[in-house]
């Protein structure tokens, strides 16, 4: 009888988990509405050609994810809040700074973007063009830490790019296991869009976050 109690409280508590994960990934998406309606009536077919267009539409990316780490954060801490809660706090808290992170990463993307294509294309200068790459994969590389520090810390914009940097060099396994795992997101989202696109932002920030506990918890002991 308890046995049986105890499995169906288990059971509960996976669902009640699951359908957190769905809410967080659906809050995650309506807050990138002008990506969707960029995929929806430009295409995705054509990013490379509209791409200033569709960077414009992704700055809302960077308060979305923040509210998607917040989220997951207070998931591994089993803090027992709503879904809704936790997200809108990690979205709305400090939104000014969230998205002049998000503007900022989003014009060195733009930039070295446009350079990379430049010296490989029209004035091909391989060096610049490496060179560029290198600085374009790495703004890239640096999402996470970005923010990951965006949403936990109050720290100006500066500070939290000087920080991303900081943790992506001096932590290369993890960076290279954040990198892997969105590798993998997309992978997944090639494979079979219509069924992970209900979770895949909530699966991304909760391993995400996961594989940088400890960091964050070194950097908030040494605060």
């Amino acid at each position: 009888m308890f046995s049986e109690l105890f499995n169906m409280e288990k059971i509960l508590g996976a669902c009640d988990r699951f359908w957190y994960f769905v809410k967080i990934n659906f809050f995650f998406l309506m807050s990138n509405l002008p990506v969707l309606l960029f995929f929806l009536f430009v295409g995705i077919r054509q990013v490379r050609t509209c791409f200033p267009l569709f960077l414009v539409c992704a700055v809302w990316a960077g308060p979305a994810l923040c509210g998607v780490f917040f989220a997951m954060n207070r998931v591994l801490r089993r803090t027992d809040t709503t879904a809704w809660k936790d997200y809108k706090a990690g979205y709305l808290d400090s939104w000014g700074r969230k998205m002049g992170v998000a503007a900022l990463q989003l014009l060195l993307v733009w930039v070295f973007w446009t350079n990379t294509e430049f010296f490989a294309v029209q004035m091909p200068v391989l060096p610049l063009a490496i060179l560029f790459g290198i600085l374009l994969a790495g703004t890239v590389i640096l999402t996470p830490d970005l923010y990951l520090l965006a949403s936990r810390y109050e720290m100006k914009i500066r500070d939290i790019f000087r920080g991303a940097f900081c943790l992506s060099v001096t932590r290369p396994v993890i960076t290279l296991g954040n990198t892997a795992m969105l590798a993998v997101i997309l992978m997944l989202l090639e494979i079979q869009a219509g069924t992970f696109i209900l979770f895949i932002a909530s699966i991304y920030g909760f391993m995400v976050v996961f594989m940088n506990q400890r960091v964050l918890k070194t950097i908030e002991e040494g605060r």
